[in-house]
Protein backbone atom coordinates (compact mmCIF):
# COMPACT_ATOMS: atom_id res chain seq x y z
CA UNK A 1 0.00 0.00 0.00
CA UNK A 2 1.24 3.11 -0.96
CA UNK A 3 1.72 6.56 0.85
CA UNK A 4 -0.75 9.47 0.71
CA UNK A 5 -0.62 12.99 -0.10
CA UNK A 6 0.63 15.61 2.78
CA UNK A 7 -2.27 16.40 4.52
CA UNK A 8 -0.88 19.77 5.72
CA UNK A 9 0.99 22.43 3.32
CA UNK A 10 4.50 24.14 4.78
CA UNK A 11 4.25 28.04 4.75
CA UNK A 12 8.57 27.52 4.61
CA UNK A 13 11.48 29.54 6.29
CA UNK A 14 11.79 27.14 9.13
CA UNK A 15 14.15 29.40 11.65
CA UNK A 16 18.26 28.81 12.15
CA UNK A 17 17.28 27.77 15.90
CA UNK A 18 14.68 25.21 14.37
CA UNK A 19 16.87 23.75 11.63
CA UNK A 20 19.31 22.72 14.25
CA UNK A 21 16.84 21.49 16.27
CA UNK A 22 15.31 19.63 14.01
CA UNK A 23 18.61 18.42 12.34
CA UNK A 24 18.15 14.50 12.04
CA UNK A 25 14.91 15.67 10.48
CA UNK A 26 16.11 17.32 7.71
CA UNK A 27 18.88 14.44 7.07
CA UNK A 28 16.40 11.61 6.83
CA UNK A 29 15.87 10.12 3.67
CA UNK A 30 12.48 10.38 2.06
CA UNK A 31 11.63 13.79 4.77
CA UNK A 32 14.03 16.27 4.54
CA UNK A 33 13.06 19.91 5.15
CA UNK A 34 9.34 19.84 3.32
CA UNK A 35 7.99 17.07 5.19
CA UNK A 36 9.53 19.60 8.59
CA UNK A 37 8.02 22.51 7.26
CA UNK A 38 4.44 20.46 6.88
CA UNK A 39 4.83 19.76 10.52
CA UNK A 40 5.61 23.56 11.23
CA UNK A 41 2.63 24.33 10.31
CA UNK A 42 -0.12 21.41 11.41
CA UNK A 43 -1.97 21.96 14.30
CA UNK A 44 -2.91 18.46 16.12
CA UNK A 45 -5.28 18.18 19.01
CA UNK A 46 -4.52 15.17 21.79
CA UNK A 47 -7.63 14.17 23.07
CA UNK A 48 -6.44 12.12 26.62
CA UNK A 49 -2.68 13.37 28.34
CA UNK A 50 -2.60 9.90 30.01
CA UNK A 51 -1.06 6.95 29.46
CA UNK A 52 -1.06 7.38 25.43
CA UNK A 53 -1.27 10.78 25.38
CA UNK A 54 2.05 11.31 27.45
CA UNK A 55 4.35 10.08 24.50
CA UNK A 56 2.16 10.70 21.91
CA UNK A 57 2.45 14.63 22.84
CA UNK A 58 6.28 14.60 24.08
CA UNK A 59 7.22 13.22 20.81
CA UNK A 60 4.93 15.12 18.42
CA UNK A 61 5.89 18.04 20.26
CA UNK A 62 10.05 17.04 19.71
CA UNK A 63 9.18 16.58 16.22
CA UNK A 64 8.39 20.70 16.03
CA UNK A 65 4.27 20.22 15.66
CA UNK A 66 3.65 24.44 15.18
CA UNK A 67 0.24 23.48 17.20
CA UNK A 68 -0.48 20.82 19.96
CA UNK A 69 -3.94 21.21 21.48
CA UNK A 70 -4.45 18.62 24.76
CA UNK A 71 -8.01 18.03 26.37
CA UNK A 72 -8.31 16.36 29.11
CA UNK A 73 -10.53 17.44 32.63
CA UNK A 74 -8.76 14.83 35.10
CA UNK A 75 -6.61 16.41 37.51
CA UNK A 76 -3.04 14.18 38.21
CA UNK A 77 -3.32 11.71 40.63
CA UNK A 78 -0.53 9.08 42.32
CA UNK A 79 -1.21 5.96 40.79
CA UNK A 80 -1.31 7.46 36.81
CA UNK A 81 2.80 8.43 37.46
CA UNK A 82 3.44 4.91 36.80
CA UNK A 83 2.51 5.53 32.92
CA UNK A 84 1.19 8.85 32.42
CA UNK A 85 5.31 9.91 31.82
CA UNK A 86 4.20 14.06 31.21
CA UNK A 87 3.85 14.39 34.94
CA UNK A 88 5.68 14.19 37.80
CA UNK A 89 5.29 13.89 41.23
CA UNK A 90 4.89 17.46 41.75
CA UNK A 91 1.91 17.44 39.47
CA UNK A 92 -0.11 15.41 41.74
CA UNK A 93 -3.20 17.02 42.45
CA UNK A 94 -3.08 19.62 39.48
CA UNK A 95 -4.88 19.86 36.40
CA UNK A 96 -3.43 17.29 33.19
CA UNK A 97 -4.09 19.64 30.63
CA UNK A 98 -2.53 22.61 32.53
CA UNK A 99 0.29 20.09 33.46
CA UNK A 100 1.07 19.16 30.42
CA UNK A 101 1.18 22.23 28.45
CA UNK A 102 3.83 23.03 31.01
CA UNK A 103 5.92 20.06 30.47
CA UNK A 104 5.47 20.86 26.60
CA UNK A 105 6.14 24.45 26.70
CA UNK A 106 9.16 23.46 28.63
CA UNK A 107 10.19 20.72 25.75
CA UNK A 108 9.86 22.93 22.98
CA UNK A 109 9.52 26.44 23.71
CA UNK A 110 8.55 27.41 19.64
CA UNK A 111 5.80 25.40 20.14
CA UNK A 112 2.13 26.72 20.96
CA UNK A 113 0.41 24.43 23.00
CA UNK A 114 -3.49 25.12 23.75
CA UNK A 115 -4.71 22.84 26.59
CA UNK A 116 -8.43 22.62 26.98
CA UNK A 117 -9.47 21.58 30.19
CA UNK A 118 -13.15 20.03 29.34
CA UNK A 119 -14.30 16.91 28.89
CA UNK A 120 -15.04 16.13 25.26
CA UNK A 121 -18.38 15.40 24.73
CA UNK A 122 -21.17 15.01 21.53
CA UNK A 123 -21.83 18.09 22.44
CA UNK A 124 -18.98 20.05 22.46
CA UNK A 125 -16.74 17.99 19.97
CA UNK A 126 -16.95 19.25 16.96
CA UNK A 127 -16.26 22.84 18.40
CA UNK A 128 -13.30 22.19 20.30
CA UNK A 129 -11.99 19.89 16.91
CA UNK A 130 -12.63 22.47 14.17
CA UNK A 131 -9.06 24.44 13.67
CA UNK A 132 -6.82 21.55 13.75
CA UNK A 133 -5.25 19.37 11.14
CA UNK A 134 -5.61 16.10 12.85
CA UNK A 135 -6.38 14.29 16.13
CA UNK A 136 -4.66 12.13 18.03
CA UNK A 137 -7.39 10.24 20.26
CA UNK A 138 -5.85 8.52 23.26
CA UNK A 139 -9.07 8.77 25.28
CA UNK A 140 -10.49 6.20 28.13
CA UNK A 141 -13.98 5.53 27.54
CA UNK A 142 -16.34 4.64 24.72
CA UNK A 143 -18.16 7.70 24.85
CA UNK A 144 -15.25 10.06 24.11
CA UNK A 145 -14.21 7.69 21.36
CA UNK A 146 -17.41 7.86 19.45
CA UNK A 147 -17.73 11.32 20.20
CA UNK A 148 -14.53 12.11 18.76
CA UNK A 149 -15.20 9.79 15.40
CA UNK A 150 -18.32 11.57 14.82
CA UNK A 151 -17.25 15.09 15.21
CA UNK A 152 -14.07 13.89 12.94
CA UNK A 153 -15.74 12.25 10.10
CA UNK A 154 -18.26 15.69 10.04
CA UNK A 155 -15.23 18.09 9.93
CA UNK A 156 -12.93 15.52 7.89
CA UNK A 157 -9.97 15.46 9.65
CA UNK A 158 -8.22 12.12 9.84
CA UNK A 159 -8.20 10.34 13.35
CA UNK A 160 -4.75 8.43 15.22
CA UNK A 161 -6.07 6.04 17.33
CA UNK A 162 -4.99 4.06 19.92
CA UNK A 163 -6.11 2.00 22.83
CA UNK A 164 -4.11 0.26 25.49
CA UNK A 165 -5.23 -2.27 28.17
CA UNK A 166 -2.86 -5.21 29.84
CA UNK A 167 -0.48 -6.58 28.39
CA UNK A 168 -2.35 -5.79 24.56
CA UNK A 169 -2.60 -2.30 22.31
CA UNK A 170 -4.20 -1.31 19.15
CA UNK A 171 -3.25 1.89 16.71
CA UNK A 172 -4.72 2.61 13.59
CA UNK A 173 -5.70 5.90 11.63
CA UNK A 174 -9.75 6.98 10.46
CA UNK A 175 -10.36 9.23 8.40
CA UNK A 176 -13.83 9.78 6.66
CA UNK A 177 -11.84 11.50 3.66
CA UNK A 178 -9.32 8.90 2.75
CA UNK A 179 -8.44 8.00 -0.51
CA UNK A 180 -7.98 5.10 -2.25
CA UNK A 181 -11.16 3.00 -0.85
CA UNK A 182 -9.25 3.83 2.65
CA UNK A 183 -12.22 5.71 3.79
CA UNK A 184 -13.01 3.93 7.06
CA UNK A 185 -14.01 5.44 10.67
CA UNK A 186 -13.80 3.55 14.09
CA UNK A 187 -17.76 2.65 14.09
CA UNK A 188 -17.38 1.06 10.79
CA UNK A 189 -14.76 -1.40 12.52
CA UNK A 190 -15.87 -1.60 15.96
CA UNK A 191 -19.95 -1.05 15.06
CA UNK A 192 -22.19 0.74 17.32
CA UNK A 193 -20.90 2.00 20.86
CA UNK A 194 -21.15 -0.67 23.34
CA UNK A 195 -21.29 0.03 26.88
CA UNK A 196 -18.21 0.35 29.16
CA UNK A 197 -15.82 -2.37 30.43
CA UNK A 198 -13.10 -3.40 31.34
CA UNK A 199 -10.12 -0.46 32.37
CA UNK A 200 -6.81 -0.53 33.80
CA UNK A 201 -7.85 0.30 36.71
CA UNK A 202 -9.35 -3.12 36.71
CA UNK A 203 -7.11 -4.92 35.19
CA UNK A 204 -3.97 -3.19 35.39
CA UNK A 205 -1.77 -2.29 32.51
CA UNK A 206 2.31 -3.07 31.53
CA UNK A 207 3.82 1.35 32.01
CA UNK A 208 6.36 0.75 28.82
CA UNK A 209 3.36 -0.71 26.37
CA UNK A 210 1.98 2.63 27.10
CA UNK A 211 5.12 4.25 25.79
CA UNK A 212 4.83 1.74 23.12
CA UNK A 213 1.77 2.91 21.36
CA UNK A 214 1.81 6.33 22.52
CA UNK A 215 5.59 6.46 20.20
CA UNK A 216 3.15 4.76 17.19
CA UNK A 217 0.52 7.42 17.22
CA UNK A 218 3.07 10.06 17.31
CA UNK A 219 4.82 8.27 14.17
CA UNK A 220 1.47 7.70 12.50
CA UNK A 221 0.28 11.49 13.00
CA UNK A 222 3.70 12.52 11.61
CA UNK A 223 3.09 10.40 8.65
CA UNK A 224 -0.10 11.85 8.08
CA UNK A 225 1.08 15.78 7.97
CA UNK A 226 4.04 14.91 6.00
CA UNK A 227 2.89 12.44 3.75
CA UNK A 228 5.88 10.65 3.98
CA UNK A 229 6.21 6.57 4.63
CA UNK A 230 2.83 4.73 4.49
CA UNK A 231 0.63 5.47 7.33
CA UNK A 232 -2.04 2.68 8.77
CA UNK A 233 -5.16 3.92 6.84
CA UNK A 234 -7.13 0.95 6.47
CA UNK A 235 -4.75 -1.28 8.45
CA UNK A 236 -5.25 -2.11 12.49
CA UNK A 237 -2.10 -2.86 14.34
CA UNK A 238 -2.17 -4.82 17.12
CA UNK A 239 0.77 -5.25 19.88
CA UNK A 240 1.56 -7.77 22.51
CA UNK A 241 4.01 -6.90 25.03
CA UNK A 242 4.24 -10.28 26.12
CA UNK A 243 5.95 -10.88 22.99
CA UNK A 244 6.79 -7.79 21.68
CA UNK A 245 4.85 -8.69 17.99
CA UNK A 246 2.80 -6.42 16.35
CA UNK A 247 0.15 -8.05 14.27
CA UNK A 248 -1.66 -6.48 10.94
CA UNK A 249 -5.01 -6.80 9.68
CA UNK A 250 -6.08 -4.89 6.92
CA UNK A 251 -9.62 -3.65 6.97
CA UNK A 252 -12.10 -3.17 4.34
CA UNK A 253 -14.58 -0.02 3.84
CA UNK A 254 -17.72 -0.68 5.06
CA UNK A 255 -20.29 -1.46 1.51
CA UNK A 256 -22.97 0.36 3.20
CA UNK A 257 -24.25 4.36 3.49
CA UNK A 258 -22.23 5.85 6.27
CA UNK A 259 -25.00 6.51 8.35
CA UNK A 260 -26.32 3.14 8.48
CA UNK A 261 -25.35 1.09 11.61
CA UNK A 262 -22.39 -1.45 10.38
CA UNK A 263 -23.65 -5.20 9.87
CA UNK A 264 -21.79 -7.51 12.66
CA UNK A 265 -18.25 -7.98 11.09
CA UNK A 266 -18.27 -5.10 8.18
CA UNK A 267 -15.26 -3.50 8.21
CA UNK A 268 -12.85 -6.30 9.03
CA UNK A 269 -11.18 -8.75 6.34
CA UNK A 270 -10.67 -11.75 8.78
CA UNK A 271 -13.36 -13.87 10.69
CA UNK A 272 -14.27 -11.41 13.94
CA UNK A 273 -10.86 -9.55 13.55
CA UNK A 274 -8.46 -9.40 16.60
CA UNK A 275 -9.12 -10.57 20.09
CA UNK A 276 -6.94 -7.60 21.40
CA UNK A 277 -8.42 -5.56 24.42
CA UNK A 278 -8.12 -1.76 23.96
CA UNK A 279 -8.30 1.58 25.89
CA UNK A 280 -6.61 3.17 28.51
CA UNK A 281 -9.86 3.17 30.12
CA UNK A 282 -12.93 1.46 30.75
CA UNK A 283 -13.26 -0.44 27.59
CA UNK A 284 -12.48 -3.68 25.40
CA UNK A 285 -12.37 -2.71 22.18
CA UNK A 286 -12.78 -5.15 19.52
CA UNK A 287 -13.16 -5.22 15.89
CA UNK A 288 -17.77 -5.70 15.05
CA UNK A 289 -18.07 -9.81 14.81
CA UNK A 290 -15.84 -10.81 17.54
CA UNK A 291 -16.87 -12.39 20.71
CA UNK A 292 -18.07 -10.22 23.67
CA UNK A 293 -15.21 -10.40 26.53
CA UNK A 294 -16.02 -12.53 29.66
CA UNK A 295 -17.04 -9.51 32.22
CA UNK A 296 -17.59 -12.05 34.66
CA UNK A 297 -16.15 -14.69 36.41
CA UNK A 298 -18.09 -18.55 35.43
CA UNK A 299 -20.06 -20.02 38.26
CA UNK A 300 -23.73 -19.65 39.88
CA UNK A 301 -23.94 -16.69 42.26
CA UNK A 302 -27.13 -14.88 43.11
CA UNK A 303 -28.19 -11.85 41.61
CA UNK A 304 -29.58 -10.59 44.90
CA UNK A 305 -27.55 -8.48 46.92
CA UNK A 306 -29.36 -9.41 50.06
CA UNK A 307 -29.16 -13.23 49.04
CA UNK A 308 -25.27 -13.00 48.37
CA UNK A 309 -24.49 -11.67 51.96
CA UNK A 310 -27.09 -14.13 53.70
CA UNK A 311 -25.39 -16.88 51.80
CA UNK A 312 -21.97 -16.09 52.66
CA UNK A 313 -22.76 -15.27 55.91
CA UNK A 314 -23.99 -18.70 56.59
CA UNK A 315 -21.31 -20.36 55.17
CA UNK A 316 -18.45 -18.21 57.36
CA UNK A 317 -17.22 -16.78 54.24
CA UNK A 318 -16.07 -13.13 54.42
CA UNK A 319 -18.18 -11.25 51.70
CA UNK A 320 -16.15 -8.40 50.27
CA UNK A 321 -17.36 -5.61 48.09
CA UNK A 322 -15.48 -3.25 46.21
CA UNK A 323 -18.62 -1.92 44.13
CA UNK A 324 -18.30 1.53 43.32
CA UNK A 325 -21.26 2.34 46.01
CA UNK A 326 -20.11 1.62 49.54
CA UNK A 327 -23.07 0.49 51.79
CA UNK A 328 -24.85 -1.69 48.19
CA UNK A 329 -24.35 -5.10 49.89
CA UNK A 330 -26.25 -5.56 52.80
CA UNK A 331 -24.18 -7.62 55.67
CA UNK A 332 -20.75 -7.30 53.26
CA UNK A 333 -17.51 -5.39 53.69
CA UNK A 334 -16.46 -2.66 51.57
CA UNK A 335 -13.08 -1.62 49.96
CA UNK A 336 -12.17 0.80 47.45
CA UNK A 337 -10.10 -1.56 44.79
CA UNK A 338 -7.73 1.54 44.80
CA UNK A 339 -6.90 1.11 48.30
CA UNK A 340 -6.98 -2.96 48.29
CA UNK A 341 -3.84 -1.79 45.36
CA UNK A 342 -2.30 0.68 47.91
CA UNK A 343 -1.92 -2.42 50.26
CA UNK A 344 -4.68 -0.98 52.66
CA UNK A 345 -7.12 -3.53 53.90
CA UNK A 346 -10.07 -2.97 56.00
CA UNK A 347 -9.98 -4.93 59.74
CA UNK A 348 -12.52 -7.59 58.98
CA UNK A 349 -10.20 -8.51 56.21
CA UNK A 350 -6.91 -8.51 58.12
CA UNK A 351 -8.93 -10.32 60.72
CA UNK A 352 -10.04 -12.91 58.68
CA UNK A 353 -7.35 -15.96 58.29
CA UNK A 354 -5.77 -16.89 55.36
CA UNK A 355 -6.82 -20.40 54.62
CA UNK A 356 -10.65 -19.34 55.05
CA UNK A 357 -12.50 -18.64 52.32
CA UNK A 358 -13.09 -14.52 51.03
CA UNK A 359 -16.04 -13.69 48.35
CA UNK A 360 -15.45 -10.49 46.12
CA UNK A 361 -18.41 -8.76 44.75
CA UNK A 362 -19.09 -6.09 42.53
CA UNK A 363 -21.27 -4.92 40.30
CA UNK A 364 -20.28 -6.26 37.05
CA UNK A 365 -17.18 -8.84 37.75
CA UNK A 366 -14.48 -6.06 36.46
CA UNK A 367 -13.05 -4.45 39.97
CA UNK A 368 -14.11 -8.13 41.98
CA UNK A 369 -11.93 -10.15 39.58
CA UNK A 370 -8.83 -7.31 40.31
CA UNK A 371 -9.19 -7.74 44.03
CA UNK A 372 -8.82 -11.31 43.88
CA UNK A 373 -5.87 -11.22 42.51
CA UNK A 374 -4.53 -8.61 44.81
CA UNK A 375 -5.99 -10.78 47.46
CA UNK A 376 -4.29 -13.90 46.36
CA UNK A 377 -1.17 -12.02 45.72
CA UNK A 378 -1.44 -11.22 49.57
CA UNK A 379 -1.62 -14.86 50.87
CA UNK A 380 -5.22 -15.49 51.03
CA UNK A 381 -5.74 -18.92 49.48
CA UNK A 382 -9.71 -19.35 49.16
CA UNK A 383 -10.50 -16.33 46.82
CA UNK A 384 -14.04 -16.14 44.46
CA UNK A 385 -14.83 -13.13 42.49
CA UNK A 386 -18.76 -12.67 41.49
CA UNK A 387 -20.65 -10.91 39.48
CA UNK A 388 -24.00 -8.99 41.02
CA UNK A 389 -25.34 -8.46 37.58
CA UNK A 390 -24.43 -11.70 35.95
CA UNK A 391 -26.92 -12.27 33.55
CA UNK A 392 -28.16 -8.92 33.01
CA UNK A 393 -26.90 -6.89 29.86
CA UNK A 394 -23.14 -5.13 30.92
Amino acid sequence: MGGMEPFVSGKGGLEPAERRRTARHLLLDGFGVAAQERLAASRVVVVGAGGLGSPALQYLAAAGVGTLGVIDDDEVELSNLQRQVLHTASDVGRAKAESAADALRALAPDVTVVAHRERLTRENAASILDGYHLVVDGSDTFETRYAVSEAAAALGLPVVWGSVLGWDGQVSVFWSAAPDGRAITYPDVFGPQPPEGESCATVGVLSPACGVVGATLAVEAVKVLTGTGDAALGRLLVYDARTSAWDTIVLAAPAQDRGAAPEPGAGTSGAGGPGARGGSGPEADRPAGAGPEAETVAGPFPASAAEAAAEAAAAGVLLLDVGLVPGAVPGAVHARLEDLAAGVFPDALLDHPLDRPVVVVCERGLRSRGAEQLLRAEGWQDVTSHALLAGRPA
